[in-house]
Order: structure tokens, then sequence, then C-alpha cells
């Protein structure tokens, strides 16, 4: 099973482990996000720096299908001792094979032109980006999918806030994925935005650090979800967003007994 699958598992049982490391860090109280840390292909160095500052994972993004070979031969000869993944346009069960070969732990990758015959691979984790033009149509199938988390993509939004009608596809989408959430993170999101994401079901943000300063990026992000609450607020009129994990039970918002007096 993937490792970044894994600690969401654990995640959504409540059985996370804290951020960082050291005694401090075991002292403090259990994240409710994981991180995943985006850098482009190349950048060793802001691996290493990632894996320093505490993130739980990397996702190495390769923009170019001409880059791919030299990336992926980087890759093979560097040591990540976090999981690492690699974000591709798409990407064949082949290649899928050749990744898990070399440690990769899993893959995001788009659904347009990524030959379904990739969701039969059961070595590497698999995750499908997602951006908010989806049709409705197509949404419902995603539980159906063999694949294992999908990525809440911001593509040609990521200089602004969350805006209460993006909130509303992202909700849309998270009600009929049926699988882990994760959500893009992009240098232009406020970190003020995390508890809604996280409000909605979101257990995973992939941070850009295609910054000037990653590690103070990364920080804000990680003192951001040290800051939510344990408990998410409860929703009235109807289902709570939740993970809704194989083995999980839909949480149900209970009536206020406010509400029972009126009927």
């Amino acid at each position: 099973m993937s490792k970044l699958l894994e600690k969401l598992e654990l995640l959504s049982e409540g059985r996370a482990q804290p951020l960082g490391f050291g005694a401090a860090a075991a002292r403090a109280k259990s994240p409710q996000m994981v991180v995943v840390a985006s850098v482009p292909a190349g950048d060793i160095k802001l691996v290493t720096t990632t894996i320093k500052a505490g993130a739980d994972a990397v996702l190495v993004t390769i923009e170019h299908e001409s880059k791919k070979e030299e990336a992926l031969s980087q890759l093979s000869r560097t040591k990540i001792e976090i999981p690492w993944g690699v974000s591709l346009d798409k990407v064949t069960r082949e290649e899928a094979r050749q990744l898990a070969e070399i440690g990769c732990d899993f893959v995001v990758f788009a659904p347009a032109e990524t030959p379904a015959a990739l969701l039969g691979e059961e070595k590497i984790g698999k995750v499908l980006r997602l951006d908010a033009s989806l049709e409705d149509s197509l949404t419902r199938t995603i539980n159906r999918l063999s694949v294992d988390a999908i990525l809440l993509s911001r593509a040609g939004e990521e200089q602004s806030p969350l805006t209460v009608h993006q909130l509303m596809v992202y909700e849309r989408l998270a009600a009929s994925a049926g699988k882990y959430l994760l959500a893009d993170m992009p240098p232009g999101l406020p970190t003020d935005d995390v508890e809604s994401l996280w409000e909605l079901g979101v257990r995973g943000l992939v941070v850009d650090l295609a910054v000037k300063d990653p590690e103070q990026r990364l920080s804000q992000v990680q003192e951001a979800i040290q800051k939510l609450p344990t408990t998410r607020k409860k929703k009235r009129g109807g289902i709570a967003a939740t993970l809704p994990l194989a083995g999980a039970q839909s949480e149900i918002t209970q009536p206020d007994e406010d509400d029972e007096e009126d009927i």
C-alpha cells in the first residue's frame, strides 16, 4: 500500500503522527491534515529542504513530456527519505511500474490523456487530478474508478483566495468522489483558507514550494494546520462532509434540541 495513503488512513482514524521531528514535535497536537510539498523536477536541493522542514511527502512535478526521462533518471539516483510521488499529465501502466521500481510511492495524473489501463496497476498509489470544470455527469463516476485519492486543482486561479462559488464546486466534487481528498495549495492561496478546505473534508494539502522562501511558506501552512480545531463544525440540515472511506460510516448531523422542539 502507498505510504502516503497509509498516512491518510491513519489520519482518518485519528492516529496521525505530529509533523516534524524530536520530543517537541511529539508533544504537539497531532495534525489534522497531511502536507505534501510540491517541487519542480530537477530541484533536488529543494527536496532536501522540504524533508528537513517536516513535510509528510514530496510531489515532483514534471510539466513537459520532453523532460520526463531526464527527471526520472535523476530521481532514480536520489534517495528521498519520505514518501514521494510524481505529477504528470499522462502516465502509462508501464511507466507506473517503472516508477514503483525506483521507489516512487504515488503518481498524480490528469484523466484526459492517461490510458485507462493505469487504473489496474496496484504497485503504486494513484491520485486523480480534477478541476472545477468537470461536468456533473462525470463527477458521479469517480467513486467507481480504481483510484486511491483525488487532487482538487485550482488551475488558472492560483493567485486568489477561495470564493464561496469555488467552495461550492469543491463541495460538489467532494460529495461525489468517495475517495481521499487532497487540494492544491498554490502560492497565492492564503493560509486562512486551510480551515475551509478542512471543513470540506480535505485531508491533504499539496503545497507549491516554487516560491522565493519555500521554508517560510511550508511553515505557514503547517502552523495553519496546527491551529485547526479537533472537530469540524456541525452542519445543519443534512450530512456533514466527510471522507467516505472503506469501512467508515457516514457522519450524520444530529438535530439540535431546539430543532426538535420546533417540530
